[in-house]
């Protein structure tokens, strides 16, 4: 992917989450929208990590080859 194509793509979900935001407090409560993210923001630091561990696991196993 070019550059331009990941920048606008990210303006465009930026922009995207905005509007989601701002139109979820205008129908729900705001303490729902305040929930919705911080359960977003949970799965996103526990895929986080979850990668982090595995990455670690595959990183101690030593394979010998032609010994």
């Amino acid at each position: 992917m070019k550059r331009t194509h990941i920048i606008t793509f990210c303006i465009s979900g930026l922009a995207g989450a905005i509007a989601a935001g701002y139109f979820g407090v205008q129908l729900v409560d705001k303490n729902v929208m305040y929930a919705i993210s911080g359960g977003t923001i949970g799965l996103g630091v526990g895929t986080y990590a979850i990668q982090a561990l595995e990455k670690k696991r595959t990183r101690q196993v030593k394979i010998g080859v032609g010994n």
